[in-house]
């Protein structure tokens, strides 16, 4: 609901999955924290959670509207993973795995294979994607599998390596060295009834313990004529246009675990009695949650505005999702490391806060700046994508309006990816820190966050002009330049939220003090002075308070979240 109390459409799924799913801290739920950490220390599947998702229909939002699936936009998808995330996110992270398989169909498959993965999915059958090698890694092009053509289809040979669902998967997209050159090969194990198909077992890992991060060997896999996706040679053109789609919508999991480790922090701190009073009343605990919380906020309007553009503006994501991937998880994480502050020996009990979920969390976000390619990749994709944009740039004015693409929770055309496929380059517009002069000079006489802005933009023309004379290598300076860009789009969405949405958000959006501590954190990890804001942590403590008294997400987006369990788990 808005601050007017009008629905947001968008978010419906969202609000929905939450009342089917319960509260995380009722031990009697299915997707409940207590229940993820008894199967972590186990270092089991968290079945009981994924019967929770499937009743709930997570799964159905992985297929399309127009493939007979729940999937309506990548801005409300943004949202469910969110959900899902709070509570348990390795069960998030096993439908993002089958999300990274079925997206290069929903794009370049035809009308059989579409058809057969929505019905796989759609019958609660696991995906993978079978793109990592060992001694590839992030090198596309080192893929040593094979798919050799013969005259009634392909034989596949190779081994694929810490893939998620590669244990359990139905069915995979397959990159493999083929003739003209890679490509992308979908594999119906179900169909094949394992023939030419040896599973590796899970590898063992320090977080989200209830993942199947695990692998296959092909050996001698024989598939038909139809098991190739799209154009012959285009398997590196394919897998690097899905990873848009994976690498913005990795940043639900670290908002929804951030949002969960800040109701645990906040709590802990009203309840703990320290020198007399409550924890909460102490300045520097305020302080942690406060920028804890603005960190979440700047994370939050950075996601929105990337799975927003997979809807509305898609040609910009070759650029969008690189920097939403590096700055979204890395600001979770940060948030979740701030709750441990304010948690501190307690952070670290396996029976402490919410019953030794924090510990938990802050092993499974870790894993997020990792997943679909590491901080490095994605700064290298930044600067590769802007040094090529700054030689090609387009000429005249953005083609996409900020309204549009910052009209968080308007409705938009349900997707049909294949109707629109990703680009390899963005363009050379970019209207996110293109159109950042305009908004600052709407700031009016708001001389405090006229003055941040105007830090962004000299942050941002000095980096365009070090991108232009020493982008080309791969260079320190060069990355640093990519990392800054990164962070000045991070804040260039947020004043983009504040000017373009606040009122139709109502709320916390309304209130000037997030944006002025977003702002802060911004420029403070440009390592530029900012100064604190006491005023404006001290009203996003009290927001704090009120969205969980309230049982709504710490959100700029006024999202209802399944009624509290009072009492039920300790914090």
């Amino acid at each position: 609901m808005t601050g007017a109390g009008v629905p947001l459409p968008t978010f419906a799924a969202a609000e929905e999955l939450e009342r089917a799913l319960g509260c995380p801290f009722d031990p009697g739920t299915g997707m409940s924290l207590a229940a993820g950490v008894r199967a972590d220390d186990l270092e089991a599947e968290p079945v009981a959670a994924y019967e929770a998702a499937w009743a709930a229909g997570l799964h159905e939002h992985l297929v399309p509207v127009a493939e007979g699936g729940r999937m309506g936009s990548f801005e409300s998808l943004l949202a469910v993973v969110r959900a899902a995330s709070r509570r348990e996110p390795a069960v998030s992270v096993g439908f993002g795995s089958t999300l990274l398989a079925t997206a290069p169909v929903w794009i370049w498959g035809d009308d059989a294979q579409r058809r057969r993965v929505a019905e796989l999915a759609l019958g609660r059958a696991w995906g993978t994607a079978g793109i990592s090698e060992e001694a590839a890694g992030s090198d596309l092009l080192a893929t040593t599998t094979r798919a050799v053509p013969t005259g009634d289809g392909f034989v596949l040979n190779g081994q694929k390596w810490l893939v998620g669902n590669g244990g359990r998967a139905s069915f995979a997209t397959v990159l493999a060295a083929s003739e003209p050159s890679f490509g992308l090969f979908l594999v119906d194990f179900e169909a094949l009834g394992g023939a030419g198909v040896r599973r590796l077992p899970k590898v063992p890992t320090h977080g989200l313990r209830g993942h199947d991060l695990s692998g296959f060997v092909l050996e001698d896999c024989r598939v038909g004529p139809g098991a190739r996706l799209g154009r012959p040679g285009r398997g590196i053109e394919m897998v690097t246009g899905m990873l848009q789609f994976t690498r913005t919508l990795v940043g639900g999991t670290g908002l929804g675990v951030a949002d969960t480790a800040l109701r645990i922090a906040l709590r802990h701190a009203r309840g703990r009695v320290l020198y007399g009073e409550p924890a909460l009343a102490l300045a520097p605990v305020r302080s942690l949650l406060a920028r804890g919380f603005a960190d979440l906020l700047v994370a939050e309007c950075t996601a929105l505005a990337a799975a927003r553009a997979l809807d509305v503006a898609r040609q910009r994501m070759a650029l969008w999702s690189a920097v939403a991937k590096y700055v979204v998880p890395a600001l979770c994480v940060d948030a979740v490391d701030a709750c441990g502050e304010v948690l501190s020996a307690r952070a670290y009990l396996r029976e402490g806060a919410a019953g030794g979920a924090f510990q938990k969390l802050v092993r499974d976000v870790a894993i997020t700046p990792v997943f679909e390619g590491t901080q490095l990749v994605q700064l290298d994709t930044v600067r590769a994508q802007l040094v090529s944009g700054a030689r090609r740039r387009a000429g005249g004015r953005p083609e996409v309006p900020l309204s549009l693409l910052f009209g968080f929770g308007e409705p938009v055309t349900p997707v049909a990816p294949r109707d629109q496929r990703p680009s390899l380059t963005y363009g050379g517009a970019d209207e996110v820190v293109g159109l950042l002069d305009e908004a600052v000079a709407e700031l009016g006489d708001d001389q405090e966050l006229a003055a941040l802005g105007r830090t962004l933009l000299r942050v941002r023309d000095e980096t365009r002009e070090t991108l232009r004379a020493r982008g080309a290598a791969r260079t320190s300076d060069a990355y640093e330049a990519a990392r800054r860009h990164c962070l000045v789009h991070a804040g260039a969405c947020c004043l983009h939220t504040w000017l373009r949405r606040r009122e139709a958000l109502g709320g916390l959006a309304a209130d000037r003090a997030w944006l002025s501590a977003a702002l802060r954190r911004v420029v403070e990890r440009l390592g530029l002075p900012a100064g604190p804001d006491r005023e404006a942590e001290e009203r996003l403590v009290r927001r704090l308070e009120d969205l969980d008294d309230d049982d709504r997400a710490f959100s700029l987006v006024p999202l209802r979240l399944a009624p509290r369990s009072r009492g039920s788990v300790p914090v």
